[in-house]
């Protein structure tokens, strides 16, 4: 792309690997906007563009989520802010990342514990024991009481 070429939605969702819906989703989560308009109203990028959702994904690669996002592009739009704000940022990310490490081992786990309780083959599904876990024929009365 040319350093001043400008390009529709459709061109912009090619160049940076995303579906047309998703860049009308940032726009509408205030990530994105157009650069421009038509004298018809269609939307026009340019290189900015491009950079901004290339960020929006490398973010999203790292477990930010899009209000986190949106919080990042403000620190980078500061001009007070400083590097130790977006390093509290990211330790608390890599603290998040840790959790759901470990909340990922747990379910490993159990899902394991599980498919060994399992002896497959032709057993009917209704004597399953993963299946009868999760759908157990008594119900725990602590998820009932109100």
């Amino acid at each position: 792309m040319r350093k001043n070429q400008q390009i529709t939605i459709g061109q912009l969702a090619e160049v940076c690997g995303i579906n047309i819906d998703t860049i009308r989703y940032y726009e509408r989560c205030k990530l994105l906007k157009p650069e421009s308009r038509t004298k018809s109203g269609y939307r026009i990028y340019g290189q900015e563009s491009i950079r901004l959702v290339d960020f929006i994904k490398r973010c999203k690669s790292l477990g930010f989520t899009l209000d986190e996002i949106g919080k990042l592009l403000m620190l980078k739009s500061s001009k007070d802010a400083t590097c130790a704000e977006m390093l509290e940022r990211t330790h608390a990310k890599v603290e998040d990342a840790k959790r759901q490490v470990k909340e990922l081992s747990r379910i490993e786990s159990a899902l394991t514990k599980l498919a060994k309780a399992c002896p497959g083959g032709d057993i009917p599904i209704g004597k399953c024991p993963i299946l009868n876990h999760l759908y157990p024929d008594k119900i725990n009365q602590k998820y009932c009481e109100g």
